[in-house]
């Protein structure tokens, strides 16, 4: 789910521009490219803090939540951190691992790890995995998406001066899906018929009564 994300944007931003040509499909998708990559330029240089401001946000929050955890240190590396409800989290700060398992799996320091890294007066920013840092995002979307000449200025070499045909594949009756199919841990969208406003039908397969709002 996480490593198709990518690819169900792109399908959706390209609901409408998938039945025409290829070449035009083609400069739609650059196109959009370039209308991303611009975006998310001025929205890296325009960032100030040394993470990305979603990552600075949740930061935030942890460092304010450190104050209500209560710090135990095992030795040097581990340390046992109490929140306000009595839970026990142990935090390696060397490994950067927490029993949360938030540290190791996001890469960021959670709230537990937080507390560890202020009790021992050191930078959060310092244990923030590099592809979360402000210089990171500068760097990705330094190169830009430049638009293609026309066609009749193309100096393409011999061996692809071809045309391609389209595959032969048969095409099966009715008409082509264009929805994808959601995976098993999505949630399922439920249909509420606007005659009856019950779940689960549209207006056209309603049995039921119309649903009539009460008077003030």
């Amino acid at each position: 789910m996480m490593t198709s994300n990518i690819a169900e944007s792109l399908n959706t931003a390209l609901k409408a521009a998938r039945n025409l040509p290829i070449d035009i499909l083609v400069e739609c998708l650059r196109s959009l490219v370039q209308k991303w990559v611009w975006k998310n330029s001025n929205n890296a240089n325009g960032t100030f803090t040394k993470v990305s401001t979603a990552k600075e946000n949740e930061l935030r929050h942890d460092i304010v939540s450190k104050m209500k955890y209560e710090v135990l240190p095992f030795n040097t590396i581990e340390y046992q951190v109490r929140d306000q409800k009595g839970i026990n989290f142990t935090v390696n700060i060397h490994n950067r691992t927490c029993t949360c398992n938030r540290f190791q799996e996001d890469e960021i320091p959670c709230g537990h790890a937080v507390a560890v890294i202020a009790k021992r007066n050191l930078s959060v920013y310092d244990y923030c995995e590099k592809f979360y840092k402000t210089e990171t995002l500068k760097a990705l979307y330094q190169e830009n998406v430049h638009p293609l000449s026309h066609k009749d200025e193309w100096n393409l070499p011999q061996y692809l001066d071809i045309i391609v045909l389209p595959p032969n594949a048969t095409i099966p009756a009715g008409r082509p899906r264009k929805k994808r199919i959601r995976t098993r841990g999505e949630h399922k969208v439920i249909i509420t018929c606007g005659k009856c406003a019950q779940p689960g039908h549209n207006r056209k397969t309603c049995r039921n009564p119309p649903f009539e709002k009460p008077n003030k």
